[in-house]
């Protein structure tokens, strides 16, 4: 990416006080991140300078890529790979009503969520990666990779990264005082852990609507673990995220009400 190029992208999102922080950054090294109010927002949220934070902020608060009108209220959200929490605090103010369980595994990101959903009673935030088991595995960028933009990470087995929680979805409705049939909604962009997290799908039995990011190109497969088990769901698609709903819920209304992206 160009310098102008950089520049644009700040100014498009932020206007000119984007453009004086990246400069700023550039040349001094401060500041490390912007505070931003999005329309919309009760509070604040911390973007990083330079890294891809940014591109999730656009992404999600921006471009409201989870933006859609439901049958249903959901009471328990999970959000699985929150990264900084955009997707979180988006399901806060849109359904403030309901308890969101933020769990995110890499520990830059997550040390950034702790302090973006702090004005958020409503999030829950985990640092650990939903898995197959419980106990510990590593997390690093993908190989091959230069990772710097602080998303991407995937968790897998080994010794090379840095080490992390592994947990069930099971285990983390437990210690959330939650039964498996409670949970809602899941939005998952896990990296392609897909694979461990559907191995069993007993936390699947109840869920409403399940949003996810497949990520067949980190691990070939990951389609091939999660459809086999979303046959009694309504499957479509928005960019690189699909979203399936129960069919037995969504009767009521033919499909999901995407809203434009800005």
């Amino acid at each position: 990416m160009s310098i102008r190029e950089g520049f644009d992208k700040y100014y498009s999102n932020f206007g000119v006080r984007g453009v004086l922080h990246i400069a700023s950054h550039r040349l001094f090294g401060y500041p490390k991140e912007i505070k931003v109010l999005p329309s919309g927002n009760r509070k604040p949220v911390r973007i990083r300078m330079n890294s891809t934070d940014i591109e999730v902020y656009k992404e999600v608060i921006r471009g409201e890529q989870y933006a859609f009108d439901l049958p249903f209220s959901p009471k328990n959200i999970v959000d699985g790979g929150a990264n900084t929490g955009m997707a979180a605090i988006y399901f806060a103010n849109k359904y403030p009503e309901a308890k969101i369980i933020a769990i995110e595994a890499e520990a830059s990101n997550f040390a950034v969520l702790l302090r973006n959903v702090r004005s958020y009673p409503s999030i829950v935030p985990i640092h650990a990666a939903l898995w197959n088991r419980d106990g510990e595995i590593v997390v690093s960028a993908p190989e091959g990779s230069h990772n710097s933009g602080k998303w991407g990470f995937m968790t897998h087995e080994g010794s090379v990264g840095d080490k992390v929680r592994a947990v069930t979805m099971q285990t983390l409705m437990q210690e959330m005082g939650l039964s498996l049939s409670s949970i809602d909604l899941v939005k998952l962009d896990i990296e392609g852990a897909e694979q461990e997290v559907f191995e069993n799908t007993r936390w699947l039995k109840d869920v409403k609507c399940l949003m996810i990011e497949l990520h067949d190109r980190f691990r070939s497969g990951c389609t091939n673990a999660v459809e086999p088990a979303m046959e009694a769901y309504k499957r479509l698609q928005r960019g690189e995220t699909t979203f399936y709903v129960r069919k037995d819920v969504s009767s009521a209304r033919d499909h999901i009400i995407f809203r434009r992206n800005r």
